[in-house]
């Protein structure tokens, strides 16, 4: 059901680009059309963002916080369907513009693009819409130490786990209580596995992981290196837990897990290169047995 209606949020946030002249924010500005002749959606929707917020006179938006919101709520609607270039240019200049008007008014900036995009109960989630915001409260140094804290820890999350970043190389403690860095772990491609031992869900994972024979195949030929973390400090119950696991996988305990990872409830996976580059996450694990096939399947070939 909730993928049922995230698809029809999504649907009905493409109809904001088909906007008729005329659109706006509860009448605190009009929003830009775009000309007859730009068609398709991607081009409407680059051109939507790209000019939203010429016609807005700032300081008249800032006393009208529910419209502001509103405008701010269709602002980053849209985002999914435009170019991640137009997207990023356009969140900039807002940016750019907000610092200059003080510490108070970035902090809101930011408190808004945490709502609509960073929260549990925003419609749009979107982790790269969330960073440059956080980025700019975390930064400014006018803004309360409280408040500076809160979006610095958000910025750290984002700038270590988003698609493209690289995970620091992190500490972590065996089941035999050795000591080591993720960087002496990762070879080839790296599933990164968030593990509770007690989680049955973690425990049927495991179980399809360790008897799938093309996970098995990559592991063994060094093409594939998977990761249990335990996100928490090594403890009894998960030492004696691990002692059962695939001997050839590396299964650790990461203490400050949860400072780079925020609050991720395992099971959670994350597919990393052997430079600890994040290339996806989220991904279910019927889709990794399916890749992991595709991979065998073409190597073989070769």
């Amino acid at each position: 059901m909730h993928e049922v209606m995230k698809k029809l949020i999504y649907i009905l946030l493409a109809l904001v680009a088909l906007l008729p002249a005329g659109a706006s924010a509860e009448g605190l500005f009009v929003y830009p059309s775009p000309p007859d002749s730009v068609m398709n959606l991607q081009p409407r929707c680059d051109y939507i963002i790209s000019r939203f917020w010429d016609r807005c006179n700032f300081d008249q938006a800032l006393v009208h916080p529910a419209e502001f919101n509103k405008a701010f709520g269709d602002w980053v609607g849209i985002m999914p369907h435009a170019s991640a270039d137009t997207v990023h240019a356009s969140i900039d200049r807002l940016l750019a513009r907000f610092v200059k008007k003080g510490a108070d008014k970035t902090l809101a900036l930011a408190q808004l693009a945490e709502n609509w995009v960073y929260s549990d109960t925003s419609q749009l989630y979107s982790e790269e819409i969330m960073l440059p915001f956080a980025t700019a409260a975390a930064h400014h140094k006018k803004i309360d130490k409280k408040e500076r804290a809160h979006f610095a820890a958000i910025e750290k999350v984002l700038s270590s786990t988003n698609i493209g970043c690289t995970l620091p190389d992190l500490a972590f403690t065996r089941a035999d209580s050795s000591e080591g860095k993720l960087s002496d772990v990762c070879r080839g491609s790296v599933l990164l596995f968030l593990n509770e031992p007690d989680e049955p869900e973690c425990s049927f994972m495991r179980i399809r992981f360790d008897t799938d024979p093309n996970t098995r195949e990559l592991i063994e030929d060094g093409e594939l290196t998977i990761i249990t973390v335990y996100p928490h400090k090594a403890d009894e119950k998960w030492t004696s837990a691990a002692k059962d696991y695939p001997a050839n996988w590396q299964n650790v305990a990461i203490e400050d897990f949860d400072e780079y990872f925020g609050k991720a409830r395992a099971p959670q996976l994350y597919f990393l290169n052997s430079a600890r580059k994040m290339l996806a996450k989220g991904m279910s694990q019927d889709y990794l047995l399916g890749a992991f096939k595709y991979t065998n399947e073409n190597r073989a070939k070769k």
